[in-house]
């Protein structure tokens, strides 16, 4: 009989002066039967060989911070093979504690903070304080617009009220708007859905731009200090936006103003196409260097090591922000970062996490001899066969 899933449980954290991962729970997670670790609070090094579940333990705690899997895998292909429920549970010392499970055959997610559920998962969302690095971070910057567009909506949604509650209705209105537009409906039916749009919309693009256009200078700061001193731009293109797209709304009227006459201008495109062809779900960022011939963009023209610089620098400002949001450190997700860095970046890297980042770290590697951070004095659990040796 299949039990439908019920966040367990969990003892309330006691109070500390510097909240950390104490405790996490993993019950039938990816390769993982039964895993039950407490944290030291400085962090840990998890060191093993590819596929020993290095990354899954780190998507785990992840998923606690946003309730989805931060390689964008589906609730139900996270449940252990042969199994139907997943569990998860972490404390968060001298803060809050969180638990989450998933019923695969019923499609059912509940999610509790401190004991209690939640009527909306996103209720939950950003509870453990979270920032995470990977090694497919390049993907942001080298892959499609839908991962940059992934990766801003992630980072609102935890750092701004009532962006998920936004972007969840855009998402809502533009799927129907744009049936509409499929099914060759009048404009009087079509705009049945417009307003909502374009204040949803106009909504989404404020806090992108704004979010991007504050943290442009922090973000060149930091890709300066890893790739050793080359300049770079963070840039929000809106696709709403009239003349240039890069430009913030200042004299061009509100991004709200924006969007309706952007709409407007496009009728007959969405006629011939059958979607809305414009709004925040078109929008993009634009990652440039500095080079003899002026910017360059990432993306394109960009080497590797140029475009997991670019993400670093992406990531450390995400990091910031979380910080200034929590009003203390967040636990660091380090998965393998180091691996595909050049020794100057990977040098430099490591000194502005020494020097800077003082919270609980908690990272993979596939050897004991790569674990240099924190001095190399990190604990060092090993994990073979979803099993951890500390």
């Amino acid at each position: 009989m299949t039990k439908t899933p019920e966040a367990p449980s969990i003892r309330q954290p006691e109070a500390s002066s510097a909240p950390f991962l104490r405790r996490l729970i993993l019950s039938d997670y990816r390769n993982f039967e039964r895993l039950e670790c407490e944290f030291p609070e400085t962090g840990v090094a998890i060191i093993g060989p590819n596929g020993s579940g290095k990354t899954n333990l780190l998507e785990a705690i992840y998923y606690l911070e946003v309730f989805r899997s931060f390689r964008g895998a589906r609730d139900r292909e996270l449940v252990r093979f042969g199994q139907t429920v997943f569990r998860l549970e972490g404390v968060v010392e001298g803060a809050t504690s969180v638990a989450a499970a998933y019923d695969r055959s019923q499609r059912i997610k509940k999610v509790e903070v401190d004991g209690l559920e939640v009527d909306r998962v996103s209720a939950g969302i950003g509870s453990v304080g979270v920032a995470a690095f990977r090694l497919d971070d390049a993907e942001i910057v080298r892959g499609g617009p839908t991962e940059r567009r992934r990766f801003l909506d992630v980072a609102l949604s935890v750092g701004v009220p009532g962006y998920l509650a936004a972007l969840q209705r855009y998402r809502s209105l533009l799927s129907q708007r744009n049936e509409a537009l499929r099914r060759g409906w009048a404009g009087e039916e079509i705009d049945a859905w417009t307003d909502g749009l374009i204040e949803a919309g106009a909504f989404l693009t404020e806090r992108r731009a704004t979010w991007v256009s504050e943290g442009a200078e922090r973000y060149a700061d930091f890709h300066a200090r890893i790739s050793g001193g080359d300049g770079a731009k963070l840039r929000y293109a809106a696709s709403i936006a009239s003349g240039d797209p890069w430009d913030a709304p200042e004299g061009g009227g509100s991004w709200l103003d924006r969007f309706r006459r952007a709409l407007e201008s496009t009728r007959e495109r969405e006629r011939r196409r059958g979607m809305t062809v414009v709004g925040p779900h078109r929008d993009e960022i634009r990652f440039e260097v500095e080079a003899a011939e002026g910017a360059r963009d990432l993306r394109s023209y960009g080497s590797s090591g140029q475009q997991r610089t670019a993400a670093l620098a992406l990531r450390l400002l995400e990091a910031d922000r979380l910080r200034e949001r929590l009003g203390r450190e967040p636990v660091y997700l380090l998965d393998d970062v180091f691996a595909e860095l050049d020794e100057g970046r990977s040098d430099r890297l490591l000194r502005l996490f020494e020097s800077e980042r003082c919270g609980q770290v908690i990272l993979t590697a596939p050897k004991a001899g790569d674990v240099g951070l924190r001095g190399g004095g990190l604990a060092r659990w090993h994990l073979r066969n979803g099993r951890l040796i500390a």
